[in-house]
């Protein structure tokens, strides 16, 4: 029996291409698992053995892998392992938001070197709010000096075309329309910088580091301020078109009489179950205006006016993530922000509802979870967006990029 010999994959490719393809494979290997020998990289990752000792003297000669003897398995010499340097090299990071700016220089294994925070408002002119972004940016850079830093990630809530870099609108920022970020921090800073969506953020860096990892599809669904998320398909984050994906806060809930939302759509479901329409309500129930905290000690007391407006918000997100359910199918979701800090008051009658009202009761099979990560998921998440794109393209960054900034 014959078989048609099968087409090289690397056919139409040049050296180059088939090289850094090759490096990927290589270093995303190594960073996803433990103890890894170079043995071990040639069955994982069908390379010959010279290809993948060449390249492995390369990433430690960059620093960016380390080698170590590991445990003895018998008789001999112990076997040398591999290990992904996450400290060889740096990313700042930005949360930018309707309240604040938080910057981070993080190192490549998500660990926080030094942060600054800072206020911003929401009614200010953009020219000012986002000179205070590059004024955190300076700050951490001038008192990290000697760090090698590889990248920018820049995550901001609503509208954000990814590709091109720019921020299209912030909800409740009315200044903000089409803001140039990339080219404006890239100018400034020389590093090469992306720029995304908060929710999409929060789904990447899950699936590095928190709920996802061991999910290939799965949805994060961001319950703050406003209600977005961010969907991983087959281990990749999905981005539609347009710059627009997971808005699912501007699934309309009241389209005859609702208010008006600044997306243009009117009863979107952000203006009454996001943070600003919880607190809002529940402050008219009890009669003054209510903090965050304040809210959530009344819940955690068991107040009955704040514990009925929680249940009736947590409702409406079930009923919204139900089309969501329904629609994708996913493994997994995964909640965060704000709102989900408010717990089992809000938590609840969404489960409920996404149990009892989904297609043929599908929601049995897919597992709905907190998310693991801290306050600091955003700035995780604007880090590892810089993080995957090293890792697919490790030479960019390691030679020509560096070579451009010294």
């Amino acid at each position: 029996m014959t078989t048609k010999p099968k087409a090289s994959k690397h056919i139409g490719k040049n050296q180059t291409s088939i090289k850094a393809e090759n490096t990927s494979s290589i270093l995303r290997t190594v960073h996803g698992t433990n103890n890894t020998s170079r043995a071990d990289l040639v069955r994982l990752t069908g390379l010959t053995a010279p290809t993948v000792s060449r390249i492995v003297s390369f990433l430690v000669e960059q620093g960016v892998v380390t080698e170590s003897p590991g445990a003895s398995v018998g008789v001999g010499r112990k076997p040398v392992v591999l290990h992904f340097n996450g400290r060889s090299r740096y990313i700042v990071a930005i949360d930018f938001s309707w309240a604040h700016v938080r910057t981070a220089l993080m190192d490549l294994g998500g660990g926080i070197l030094d942060h600054t925070e800072r206020t911003i408002d929401p009614k200010g002119s953009i020219k000012t709010e986002f000179e205070r972004v590059l004024e955190t940016v300076q700050e951490l850079l001038n008192r990290h000096r000697g760090v090698k830093v590889i990248g920018l990630g820049f995550s901001a809530p609503g509208l954000i075309n990814s590709e091109a870099g720019v921020v299209i609108s912030v909800p409740n920022f009315p200044s903000i329309r089409n803001l140039q970020a990339r080219q404006l921090l890239q100018t400034r800073f020389g590093f090469p910088t992306f720029v995304i969506n908060d929710a999409n953020a929060e789904a990447v860096a899950e699936k590095f580091f928190g709920q996802g990892r061991d999910a290939s599809d799965f949805v994060l669904v961001h319950l703050g301020y406003g209600i977005g998320a961010g969907i991983i398909v087959g281990g990749r984050l999905y981005t539609g078109n347009f710059g627009v994906s997971g808005e699912i806060g501007h699934t309309s809930v009241d389209r005859r009489h609702g208010k008006w939302c600044d997306c243009g759509n009117r009863g979107c479901v952000e203006l009454y179950a996001g943070l600003r329409g919880i607190l809002e309500d529940a402050s008219a129930q009890i009669g003054r205006q209510l903090s965050f905290a304040e809210l959530q000690q009344l819940g955690a007391e068991g107040d009955a006016k704040v514990l009925g407006v929680l249940k009736e918000k947590g409702e409406l997100i079930g009923y919204t993530i139900v089309n969501l359910v329904n629609l994708l199918a996913p493994q997994r979701i995964i909640v965060t922000g704000q709102v989900a800090a408010l717990g089992a008051p809000i938590l609840e009658p969404m489960k409920r509802i996404i149990t009892e009202r989904c297609f043929y009761h599908t929601a049995d099979q897919i597992s709905i979870t907190l998310s693991s990560l801290s306050e600091n998921s955003t700035l995780l998440g604007a880090m590892t967006v810089v993080l995957d794109d090293f890792l697919e393209n490790p030479y960019d960054f390691l030679t020509v990029r560096e070579e451009r900034r010294h």
